[in-house]
């Protein structure tokens, strides 16, 4: 198995353990937990995914930090990274963009139910990413070795 999605994975159910059960900088930051293990699962060796991951975190850190033109436009500038990134699915990756930002948005801005439960809407983008990069046909291996 890919160690990136293992490592993904891993984050990912310490953050929803941390929760429930008190996990030292876990709990205390589980939703950013969320955010690494998504950002971990969609990690690209390939310039589009570089480029992709780049966009996203100026997006991410032009929301905290003023840089120009990107603070203004973080939420275009992440749609962009992730239209980048995700040009194949792109209804599934657009859906998961959408709930990751509401998530993002939803822990500084009140919207009626996102705030309250902006993990969980983190979680569930995660959850489409990782239906998507599930392979529709079996993988078929062939033994070169003789019994």
């Amino acid at each position: 198995m890919d160690p990136r999605v293992v490592l993904s994975l891993l984050l990912l159910v310490l953050a929803v353990v941390g929760v429930f059960i008190r996990i030292p900088f876990v709990s205390d930051y589980a939703f950013w937990v969320a955010i690494a293990a998504y950002v971990i699962l969609d990690w690209r060796t390939k310039w589009p995914g570089t480029l992709s991951l780049v966009l996203l975190g100026l997006a991410v850190v032009g929301v905290f930090i003023e840089i120009p033109f990107v603070s203004q436009y973080a939420f275009w500038v992440a749609v962009a990274a992730y239209i980048i990134r995700d040009w194949g699915p792109i209804w599934a990756g657009m859906l998961s963009l959408l709930l990751l930002g509401l998530a993002v948005v939803g822990v500084f801005i009140e919207i009626p139910f996102v705030s309250q439960y902006a993990f969980w809407v983190a979680i569930a983008a995660y959850i489409i990413r990782i239906l998507t990069k599930i392979p529709k046909e079996p993988t078929i291996r062939i033994s070169t070795s003789v019994s």
